[in-house]
């Protein structure tokens, strides 16, 4: 997926022609009422997710988002022209995209037609236009989509390709897009649980193997492990316990005499302890002692793979539990999020105050974009956060997803803080 490296717009407002950078990490546009601040994030964020409705609206001639290249010789692009018709109610809208790769060919949506237009336009609020076109191998959607993957969080909270309740329906849109995050979190949840799931069944499939695996390679004379004989029957205990294995320890360890092995090495236990100090149960306990020494070995391998897998899940935790203070995440076994009060009430995410759940929602965002290059745009992201919250939001959102550009219209210095050189006044450009 592709960063913004700058962009181009004409006739912003009909009236204003600018070309403007956009850094790879964070970009604020700042300013007073008025001066576009807004207009112009919700122009980029049309632009890129094929929003018409938002694209009708505000007066432009043409937008060029120009991408930062992968490869040397490639430039791609997203240009948009609008021009208006007097003899119908809309505007003439076309796309114009260079996608990826060194020799990539323009790609042309003119969308003259009115047929086209209709539909293009209906798409976020009738299911079947919008399944019917993102499943065209040509269509505009997907085009984009193969370009950038792009987090639209307008004032309200709500992404335009979101669509509205039903009539009679008055929850907010605040709890809707909560709801809307809290089932994708816990499907991606669900998808590492699955992974650790994989991760203790190959574990299990190798305890399996060794029990039956012949091993000429052992060295029982190496008292090295003797040592850690005390160790290692903790360890089993805790292995033991996380796979809900019931039996007691001692019988598990015996479980890994080997039969065989106990023959081949001799059938004559006192020629065996004459020949070489030990008696018979010594020199299979030895043995075994090697194999569950591996075996302990993978186990603390698995619980490095498994931090690894739940790492963002457990940072995210970290950092909600750090700035709601007042209030502890957890997670329920089907993979919601739950919250605790200071008293021990249980809490739904509805329940939370309007700035926890606003900082919910920004950091879900965050979280589900799953470290990979993402455009984050936010209008007035600061909505409902103390102060304190906006002074760390941008860094615990970075912290989430360190491949993230994020774009956002803000009126808080606090949000933008030490990063005032990533801050460009929408005054000096429609000046």
């Amino acid at each position: 997926m592709y960063l913004i490296s700058h962009v181009e717009i004409e006739g912003f407002w009909e009236t204003y022609k600018f070309d403007v950078p956009i850094y790879q990490d964070v970009t604020f546009f700042i300013g007073q009422n008025g001066t576009g601040k807004t207009t112009f994030i919700n122009l980029l964020a049309a632009a890129l997710t094929a929003d018409f409705r938002t694209l009708d609206l505000i007066p432009f001639k043409r937008i060029s988002i120009i991408l930062i290249p992968k490869i040397k010789g490639e430039r791609p692009s997203i240009t948009v022209n609008k021009i208006n018709k007097k003899e119908n109610s809309f505007s003439s809208i076309n796309y114009h995209i260079v996608p990826k790769g060194q020799k990539a060919k323009e790609i042309k949506f003119s969308l003259d037609s009115r047929e086209e237009q209709m539909m293009l336009r209906r798409l976020r609020h009738e299911p079947r236009y919008f399944e019917y076109y993102r499943l065209s191998q040509n269509g505009l959607t997907h085009t984009l989509r193969d370009l950038v993957k792009v987090n639209w969080l307008s004032i309200h909270r709500m992404s335009p390709q979101e669509s509205a309740r039903g009539e009679g329906e008055f929850e907010s849109s605040i709890d809707q897009k909560i709801e809307s995050l809290s089932n994708e979190l816990v499907r991606y949840f669900a998808t590492l649980s699955k992974q650790k799931d994989d991760e203790i069944r190959a574990f299990q499939e190798y305890i399996f193997v060794s029990l039956i695996e012949h091993r000429d390679d052992v060295d029982p004379f190496d008292s090295g492990r003797l040592k850690k004989v005390s160790q290692y029957k903790e360890a089993l205990k805790t292995i033991f316990k996380e796979l809900h294995v019931q039996g007691d320890t001692r019988e598990l360890l015996s479980s890994f005499s080997d039969r065989a092995l106990k023959n081949k090495i001799s059938n004559d236990e006192k020629e065996n302890k004459k020949r070489i100090g030990l008696g018979m149960d010594e020199l299979i306990f030895r043995i075994d002692l090697y194999r569950i020494e591996q075996i302990v070995q993978k186990w603390e391998d698995l619980q490095v793979r498994l931090k690894t897998i739940f790492k963002q899940r457990d940072k995210f935790q970290a950092i909600a539990d750090d700035l709601f203070q007042r209030k502890k995440m957890s997670f329920s076994e089907s993979n919601e999020m739950e919250f605790t009060s200071r008293s021990g009430k249980p809490l739904t995410p509805q329940m939370l105050s309007s700035g926890e759940k606003q900082l919910l929602i920004l950091m879900s965002e965050a979280l589900l974009q799953r470290e990979m290059p993402a455009i984050f745009i936010a209008d007035e992201p600061e909505l409902s956060l103390h102060v304190l919250w906006q002074e760390r939001l941008v860094a615990s959102l970075r912290t989430l997803n360190p491949n993230a550009q994020i774009i956002s219209a803000t009126h808080s210095p606090d949000i933008v803080g030490a990063l005032i050189d990533k801050a460009i006044d929408m005054e000096t450009l429609i000046k």
